[in-house]
């Protein structure tokens, strides 16, 4: 029994002794009002029955020997008075006891709420309340850690604050869904983490209902996906690659036999025949080209390579990139003050900027502008040479950069591109051991970035410095 219900008892035994002690003075209706009305109805809010019973048998032996002594033994209206205080003793019994049994079912849910309470503060994953209309009213440890906000920093914004802006409409599907009492369930979500960085998350909302069933909240758990969506893009990407490894192995020495029967026919056959042969070989020196680009995504073309400057490629590079584009696109180059040197193929890093240049081109039908920058960029995984080429193009879906990189993928008409080139970028930068990434949105243009190792030799900046672009 808790101190409110020992309170309450203490109360009614005290109230009905002062009410027969002061029954020489009180007139016998008064004090049988006060001890049927008082006594017991005070002891049921005591939520024990059993102090309910004492009470009410002390308040009529109290009443038998009150009523005796002021004549009225043996007589109807004391046989009443008894009765009637039975009966309420009997009631407040009964409401002492619904009383209890509502009080165990609080203690019980407010147990079962602090130990999924416990449960959402130690899960891993993200755990968020949010109201109705989409306000975060809870921010567990796991979204912390996942998101990089306090709780006393978050609670009380909008759910909006880690959604892409393009992606608000998905909010306002997933509270119409909640507020029809739908659960919701989003596989791969982008979001935005406090330091403006994007990751992939699945996510699953529940409505939440109070006692009368009515949906007054919801709740979504969310896990980080980005590193499993990597490894499989990277699996389906390595499986891609030994496919086109093996057909343009298969299909370069098709070429070789074709060539090598052009070359021989050259010497035996009129004029009119030596162009048709020259036709024949300019075919098949183009399919070369792509045999040769899809070896390097394939990462099968062998290569030398050597330690170079990245600011160097760059400005060497600008002139015959600045030719390749319209007079209605500007090219910046903003190399990085100090040396950012790597190990790679010259040649191939040419490539690398001329297959990006010509992309951000290729999305700038009316003109913009392309920024070539270069960097140093500290991680948890060491420091690493940056790359990046920036346009204010179309941009691009997330359906689109999800198959980016495929070879032969892309959004260009069939006499427009072949879609090696960006595959061709992919498997040059994993060949050196880098890492490519894109960050486009419709109408918000493209940045792709490359990090690759730097040479050992140079000396390393520390976390977040010299970032250059």
């Amino acid at each position: 029994m808790g101190g409110g219900s020992r309170s309450y008892l203490i109360a009614s035994f005290a109230l009905v002794t002062v009410l027969a002690a002061l029954s020489a003075v009180t007139p016998p209706r008064m004090l049988t009002f006060g001890m049927l009305a008082l006594g017991p109805a005070l002891a049921a809010a005591s939520a024990s029955p059993a102090g309910v019973l004492a009470l009410g048998g002390y308040a009529l032996v109290a009443a038998f020997a009150i009523s005796t002594r002021q004549g009225l033994f043996g007589t109807l209206d004391q046989s009443l008075r008894l009765l009637v205080m039975v009966a309420i003793t009997s009631i407040s019994w009964a409401l002492a006891r619904h009383h209890r049994r509502l009080l165990a079912a609080s203690a019980d849910a407010s147990r079962e709420r602090e130990m999924l309470a416990a449960f959402a503060e130690q899960s891993s994953d993200a755990v968020i309340g949010s109201s109705l209309d989409g306000v975060i009213t809870s921010w567990n440890g796991g979204a912390e850690r996942l998101y990089g906000y306090s709780a006393d920093e978050i609670v009380g914004s909008s759910i909006s604050r880690i959604l892409p802006p393009e992606r608000l409409d998905v909010l306002d599907e997933t509270l119409t869904g909640l507020a029809a009492g739908r659960r919701v369930t989003l596989d791969e979500v982008r979001r935005i983490r406090r330091d403006g960085s994007e990751m992939l998350v699945s996510v699953a909302v529940s409505p939440i209902r109070d006692t009368t069933g009515r949906i007054v909240a919801a709740a979504a758990t969310e896990r980080d996906v980005t590193d499993k969506k990597r490894r499989v893009r990277a699996e389906r990407m390595e499986s891609l690659g030994q496919l086109a490894g093996g057909v343009a192995h298969d299909f370069n020495n098709l070429l070789a036999i074709i060539v090598n029967y052009a070359d021989l026919m050259a010497d035996e056959v009129t004029p009119a025949g030596a162009r048709d042969l020259a036709r024949i070989r300019d075919a098949a020196d183009r399919a070369g080209t792509l045999t040769s680009q899809l070896l390097l995504f394939a990462k099968r073309e062998p290569t030398q390579v050597e330690t170079v400057d990245l600011n160097t490629v760059v400005t060497d590079a600008q002139e015959l990139l600045s030719r390749s584009i319209s007079g209605r696109i500007r090219l910046a180059c903003r190399p990085h003050p100090g040396p950012v040197t790597v190990r790679a193929n010259r040649g191939r890093l040419d490539q690398i900027l001329m297959n990006l240049v010509i992309n951000a081109r290729d999305a700038m039908p009316d003109g913009g502008d392309v920024v070539i920058g270069t960097g140093r960029v500290g991680t948890p995984s060491g420091t690493f040479a940056e790359l990046t080429v920036s346009d204010t193009g179309t941009g691009m879906s997330a359906e689109v950069r999800e198959r980016l990189f495929e070879p032969f993928f892309t959004t260009k008409p069939v006499d427009q591109g072949t879609g090696l080139g960006l595959s061709t970028v992919y498997g040059i930068v994993t060949d050196a051991g880098g890492h490519i990434s894109v960050d486009s949105a419709p109408g918000a243009g493209t940045t792709f970035v490359i990090l690759l190792p730097l040479v050992p030799a140079l000396s390393p900046v520390g976390l977040g410095e010299g970032r250059s672009s």
